[in-house]
């Protein structure tokens, strides 16, 4: 099941999102990552997973996007001989293990067939609506083998050109390799690579965390997590603006990246204050629903009507001012006072700038915090209030 573009909260095409322009990396560092072409069997590939080498982490096979029907057709065009796209891995310096940056799809449905992945439902699934092979329908690889072993055995030994990228430098390459790799086709979140890139056990708990969570199943409807995994870059976002908002300088994509490091390097320590955060995080998405309405929740006002796409400034604007236990209150017991007053700011400029156009920037996430905070403050409610200026003068003092 795919979400619903009416019910799911947050779209892929959402401006104030991660994207291909938060993924540039140096010139220098481009030149310095050198591309590999080689031709590995299937088999070959299925034993790198089996050894380990190839990193398909826990949480990506519980998110699959390609249908039962799609699988079977990857299955059909190997054994039909046809071309199948290239698979591009990054190998790790420290291991010489590989990290997929395009293929997992493909990958994925590889080791399931074979039944390498045990946890996911289409481990040793059954070839579905072909057309050409349709004698093979109903079958799995073990019928398969039995049916007709000259032809699981051309399964194994196909050849799938295999890109391989050594002497990357810095998470950004990858991203941008990644990004215009998928520029063309179904927009995968960066979350994504971002769970290959920084594992660990942060990593790993929020991964499950999203699965469980009211909140973000409430924002992404779907009978399976999101395989794009914005469920987890959502509540990763929020975590690492809550908790580490005075380390923010104005790149999203490197914030996230610094925060999910921190997080998995002081797990222990940190655990206590990421559940306490999540709990807000729980709260305060139910506040901001009964406030605003499931049709207005993070969405702008135009000045006559809200938006039909929702807004992650927006979010940030919202959801780090629940940190108040006072705008809390009011969200649940003022809703309308709640609601007239972001209607009143949402027609300034400098509000509308901080949510429409630089939106990355430290003084536009500033400004539109603030914003809020102040409309609040004249109905009485004590909100966050950032200062800027001490902000400004922190981030410098590190740099």
């Amino acid at each position: 099941m795919r979400p619903d573009p009416e019910t799911d909260l947050f779209s892929d095409d959402d401006p104030t999102s991660e994207g291909v322009y938060d993924a540039v990396a140096p010139e220098r560092d481009l030149s310095h990552a050198v591309l590999y072409h080689t031709d590995w069997t299937v088999g070959t590939l299925l034993d790198q997973l089996r050894k380990g080498r190839i990193d398909i982490n826990p949480s990506f096979q519980r998110r699959d996007a390609w249908t039962a029907k799609a699988k079977s057709l990857l299955i059909e065009s190997i054994l039909l001989n046809f071309p199948v796209p290239a698979i591009t891995l990054a190998e790790r310096r420290k291991d010489k293990t590989f990290i997929v940056v395009d293929g997992k799809q493909r990958l994925s449905t590889l080791a399931q067939f074979f039944g390498e992945m045990p946890e996911s439902k289409y481990n040793s699934f059954k070839i579905t609506g072909l057309l050409q092979l349709d004698r093979l329908n109903g079958m799995n690889l073990s019928d398969l083998r039995q049916a007709d072993p000259d032809l699981a055995s051309q399964l194994e030994n196909f050849s799938i050109r295999t890109n391989v990228i050594r002497g990357w430098s810095s998470d950004e390459v990858l991203f941008s390799i990644f990004h215009r790799l998928n520029s063309a086709s179904v927009k995968l979140s960066p979350q994504e690579l971002r769970q290959s890139l920084h594992p660990g056990p942060f990593t790993e708990f929020i991964a499950s965390y999203s699965e469980t969570s009211e909140a973000l199943r409430d924002i992404f409807p779907s009978a399976e997590p999101d395989f794009r995994m914005r469920d987890v870059e959502l509540v990763t976002r929020y975590l690492s603006l809550s908790l580490f908002l005075e380390n923010y300088r104005g790149d999203l994509k490197r914030h996230l990246d610094d925060s999910v490091e921190r997080l998995n390097a002081n797990w222990g320590s940190m655990q206590k204050r990421v559940h306490l955060a999540l709990e807000r995080f729980e709260v305060s998405y139910q506040a901001s629903l009964r406030a605003f309405t499931r049709e207005a929740v993070f969405r702008k006002w135009n000045g006559l009507d809200w938006e039909r796409r929702t807004n992650r400034a927006i979010f940030d604007a919202v959801m780090l001012n629940l940190l108040s236990d006072d705008a809390l209150r009011a969200f649940g017991e003022r809703g309308e006072d709640v609601v007239r007053v972001f209607k009143d700011i949402s027609v300034e400029p400098h509000f509308r700038d901080a949510i429409e156009r630089t939106t990355k920037t430290t003084f536009a996430l500033y400004t539109r915090v603030n914003f809020f905070a102040e409309a609040l403050s004249g109905i009485g409610v004590s909100a966050v209030r950032l200062n800027y200026d001490e902000a400004a003068n922190k981030i410098s003092r590190k740099v």
